[in-house]
């Protein structure tokens, strides 16, 4: 069996994916990495020993890069999008699209042609390097297992799809309640409770400090810098590289202009003060659904919700979907304050049923008083159907089958679902049964591990029962 693995700058996963190629080797299989960028490869090629085969993108395009070629297949301009919304440093135009697009076009028909690998393994796809690689899987029949870090402990997430995994869904609709144990329920309560009230925070979430002084951006900024030699090495070919490596470019704007951006937006942070709702009572306020801001650019969105990622249009038109009198109440991402332009917040204050909201209001308030959650992909949404309100979801998320759910494919549906729901309201009676069946089929189609401690001294993650599992899920996809 070959198994091929994806790996680009932002890949988390590298260490992991290089003491999992060590069992795949030892159990006799076939072990080939391609590297999208010269960054990547400079800097994780080393987690990976040298019976492990590798392809660089950038060395083949550079040999064997055909532009004379025009062919796409099924592929549309929506497989660039995540790109395009990432890298806006890049000065996105027609013809370097086009020429981004065909590299990974025929990196991938050759490698699929030449090395026909039986799998392979990424994240799940989120970005032009992935999605190709995905549709080329899907075009000859060779499951794709993306692989993240799960929200439960210990655990690692599969997904065989762009958005899930396709048993999520299937073990909920034949799992019964008289089918979970006591202990699986005591699970599903205990992680739900500490979930909706965020006592839980997942190994894999990391907590970035948002308002830092002078000094503390200083430092940070040239610690950064003195760790970058894959990029300084880069740096010395650059000449030869750069026509075919737009991730690498973008990582050297990037890094340049990494200052200025921290000093911008500390600016912002400071001047946007006062632009949120101030001395809002929750508890006080009635007849409104509730919108949590994405930040972005992430996978979430562009990826995700790639036709609702303008999110100024998108609470524009849900908030004009909603009957009256009902308000839009809009929370800004912890995450994401400072990074918005000042006429973003002013034009979302100008619609007349849209609220601002702090990003330091407590969410779960927000969820229990809201008439209903309307979301791309946001996770709030899965807190708010634990709670039995329901969620309308714009975007293609794991959860959606949750059955407080409801995916909606334009605002008009919206609109028209809202106008039901709040006629017939939906029974919560079974709510702690459908919890617990929701969180048990998620929880049994993880595998045991830990992704994070791959990179840690003390690593006691089971790499030969991981293999068997994922090995498993290929050859189920295959059946």
């Amino acid at each position: 069996m070959k198994w091929l693995f994806l790996i680009n700058n932002a890949s988390y996963l590298s260490e992991f994916f290089g003491k999992l190629s060590d069992e795949i080797i030892k159990q006799g299989d076939d072990c080939l990495v391609v590297f999208n960028s010269k960054i990547a490869e400079y800097g994780k090629k080393k987690f990976f020993n040298n019976k492990v085969r590798f392809i660089s993108k950038i060395d083949w395009c550079i040999k064997n890069y055909d532009s004379s070629k025009k062919e796409f297949g099924e592929l549309s301009w929506k497989n660039l999008f995540s790109g395009f919304d990432r890298f806006k440093s890049l000065n996105f135009n027609y013809k370097n699209s086009l020429e981004i697009m065909s590299h990974l076009f025929q990196l991938f028909e050759f490698i699929f042609t030449k090395e026909k690998p039986d799998i392979i393994i990424s994240e799940p796809p989120a970005g032009p390097f992935h999605s190709v690689a995905y549709y080329f899987c899907e075009r000859n029949k060779i499951p794709y297992v993306g692989l993240s870090g799960s929200r439960f402990d210990d655990k690692i997430d599969v997904y065989d799809s762009e958005f899930d995994f396709s048993e999520y869904k299937k073990t909920f609709e034949e799992i019964k309640d008289t089918d979970l144990s006591e202990k699986e329920k005591d699970f599903a309560k205990d992680f739900i409770e500490k979930f909706v009230s965020h006592k839980h925070i997942p190994s894999y979430v990391g907590m970035a400090k948002i308002r830092m002084s002078q000094f503390e951006i200083l430092k940070h900024y040239f610690s950064r810098i003195t760790e970058e030699a894959p990029l300084l090495k880069y740096l010395a070919g650059r000449r030869i590289f750069k026509s075919f490596d737009y991730e690498s470019e973008a990582r050297v704007k990037r890094t340049l202009l990494a200052f200025f951006r921290m000093e911008k937006r500390q600016l912002k942070i400071f001047l946007q003060k006062g632009v949120f709702s101030k001395s809002l009572n929750i508890k006080d306020s009635a007849d409104f659904f509730f919108f949590p801001l994405h930040y972005q650019p992430e996978a979430s969105t562009s990826v995700w919700a790639t036709y609702y990622s303008d999110q100024l249009s998108t609470i524009r038109n849900i908030a004009f979907a909603l009957p009256l009198p009902y308000k839009l109440f809009v929370k800004e991402h912890p995450a994401s304050v400072g990074l918005r332009t000042n006429s973003f917040y002013k034009e979302l204050k100008k619609f007349p049923n849209v609220v601002l909201v702090s990003p330091s209001e407590n969410v779960e308030d927000i969820i229990n008083r809201s008439s209903g959650v309307i979301t791309l992909t946001s996770t709030a949404g899965m807190e708010a159907a634990f709670s039995g309100k329901l969620v309308y979801i714009l975007g293609n998320v794991f959860y959606s089958y949750h059955p407080f759910c409801r995916k909606v494919e334009n605002f008009d549906e919206l609109r028209i679902k809202i106008k039901e729901d709040l006629v017939d309201k939906p029974d919560t009676k079974d709510l702690n049964s459908i919890n617990h069946r929701f969180i048990i089929s998620l929880f049994r189609n993880t595998i045991e591990g830990d992704i994070v401690r791959a990179s840690r001294e003390k690593d006691n993650n089971n790499y030969k029962l991981i293999y068997e599992k994922i090995k498993s899920y290929a050859i189920s996809r295959n059946s």
